[in-house]
């Protein structure tokens, strides 16, 4: 009994590894939409979506090969991402002035859902057999792993890392961190606010896009794929902060993985989202009570006495 449980500890902890990686990811596109426009971006979910069913239907009515087929998908999450910006969150959030983020925010799940019905109306509402390179399993112990979870953790990784590396090192990448810090004095240096919200959105298009692609050749590419994961790049988004590194949705990505994985051997499998919202909460009420505990235990300097006047 205790070596099956050991076995199925090791495994949820590389799955939990894998899923983490994949949750980091997402995370770090999101934060960095977050972070840079202050727009709730749940279109996310479609630009996640958007991108197997691009490949899909490239290699399923146009013959084109896996890998061709797959960079058609990456690119059309990169387009559809940033026309998202220009096209409807810019013009909405013009609009709406003061408002501007609520209306995104309805805006933005409007998108979702409208768009995700049209690839139903094209593709159909079942899940789609999504075939590229042969999976093959390998095996250390009770550990099982197939290589497309090995290319998913060292894709999603990567980009993590390019992404730091991106706004550490590359003179655009200063550009997008200076607009985070301050968008209104980078306007007045003449730094390019539009341009670096399309290229935001743009790294962020290519980010879903990646993630999905790997979801599908894993599982498969259905309409409602992007619903949960995105989700959980929003948790991990707020947990990791939308004005720090990238680098810190790491841990936190593979953090929430393996909580998401590991209370699966206490609680239903239906129950472990609601372990990581649970974090999520808990995080968010410290997060806002934290100030209130200061005022309330510092005390407040004594007042200076005034000088009377001679």
């Amino acid at each position: 009994m205790d070596s099956l449980i050991s076995a199925d500890f090791w495994q949820l902890t590389v799955n939990g590894l894998v899923r983490g990686s994949f949750y980091a990811a997402l995370g770090a596109g999101l934060a960095l939409v977050l972070g840079v426009t202050h727009r709730f971006h749940f279109a996310y979910a479609l630009t996640y979506t958007f991108a197997p069913y691009a490949a899909f239907l490239a290699m399923d009515r146009q013959g084109i090969p896996f890998w061709p087929a797959a960079l058609v998908g990456l690119a059309g999450a990169v387009v559809l991402s940033v026309l998202i910006e220009l096209l409807v969150y810019r013009p909405v959030a013009a609009r709406a002035g003061d408002r501007a983020m609520l209306a995104v925010l309805v805006t933005s799940i409007g998108v979702s859902t409208a768009g995700i019905a049209a690839l139903q109306l094209i593709a159909g509402s079942t899940g789609l057999p999504f075939y590229g390179p042969t999976m093959t399993i390998h095996e250390w112990g009770p550990v099982q792993l197939s290589n497309f979870e090995l290319y998913e953790v060292l894709t999603c990784v990567g980009l993590v890392v390019a992404i730091a590396a991106f706004l550490a090192f590359t003179p655009l990448g200063r550009q997008v961190k200076a607009v985070r810090s301050n968008p209104g004095l980078a306007g007045l240096l003449g730094i390019g606010v539009t341009r670096v919200s399309v290229t935001v959105f743009a790294i962020a298009g290519l980010v879903s896009g990646a993630c999905a692609l790997w979801y599908g050749l894993l599982y498969t590419v259905e309409p409602v794929m992007g619903d949960k994961v995105v989700i959980y790049g929003f948790v991990v988004a707020f947990l990791a902060g939308t004005r720090t590194s990238p680098l810190r949705a790491l841990p936190v990505g593979l953090g929430v993985g393996l909580l998401e994985q590991w209370s699966s051997m206490w609680v239903s499998v239906q129950w472990t989202q609601t372990a990581v919202f649970t974090v999520l909460v808990v995080y968010l009420v410290v997060l806002s009570g934290r100030g209130r505990w200061r005022r309330s235990v510092v005390p407040r300097p004594a007042p200076r006495a005034r000088l009377k006047k001679a």
